[in-house]
């Protein structure tokens, strides 16, 4: 609904493919339906809690990836829009979501007009742990980092918005970008009280 697009797209932090792409999808922690189920056939409610909004989260966050594969196997584009999570009380009113229904994750989808390059990830092997928890020193983090480094500062730098901002700020490297500008401690703060305030709106707290 190009109406519910236009609502939404502040929310989503204006980006532009919010109102673009053809279809906006939205997974949402969902124990509405059950608490129902749970009333009409006189069963206790166990589920107003953070561990049932966990467990209905990592559901709907499976299920976004399941369909994303899908639609991908048709041709099909998507970009995840962490902006769901951040702006989960906005979403869930303008989507009319009841008690115990929280907006979680959601992606812009479409036939992509382009294919752009793959970004670089970390090593495997700083992703993957044997058995235990490994602890790296500060060597293997430069070495892990290193590429992203050099790649992510080069892509940052050619945005005049950001480098703008990266030359106001003084930063000096990929993680000041990361928390200086893209991440930085007021919006995690204020994202996170938001996150909070629906998960009391909505009975899971």
């Amino acid at each position: 609904d190009e109406k519910l697009k236009k609502k939404m797209y502040p929310f989503h932090f204006k980006q532009e493919m919010a109102l673009k792409a053809p279809v906006i999808i939205t997974f949402c922690s969902d124990f509405y339906r059950m608490k129902r189920w749970l009333k009409i056939s006189n069963a206790p409610d166990n589920f107003d809690n953070l561990m049932s909004f966990m467990i209905g989260a990592i559901d709907a966050i499976l299920a976004s990836q399941n369909a994303a594969l899908a639609a991908e196997s048709h041709g099909l584009g998507m970009c995840y829009m962490g902006t769901t999570l951040a702006s989960c009380t906005e979403i869930a009113t303008i989507l009319d979501c009841p008690s115990n229904v929280v907006p979680v994750v959601g992606f812009a989808m479409g036939y992509p007009d382009e294919k752009p390059k793959e970004k670089k990830r970390l090593p495997v092997d700083c992703i993957i742990h044997k058995d235990k928890y490994h602890l790296y020193s500060d060597e293997d983090i430069k070495l892990a980092y290193s590429e992203k480094e050099f790649t992510g500062w080069d892509r940052y730098t050619k945005c005049p918005n950001l480098k703008s901002k990266i030359k106001k700020l003084s930063v000096k490297n990929l993680a000041q970008i990361y928390t200086k500008i893209k991440y930085t401690e007021e919006s995690h703060i204020k994202y996170s009280n938001n996150i909070l305030r629906c998960l009391i709106e909505k009975n899971f707290i």
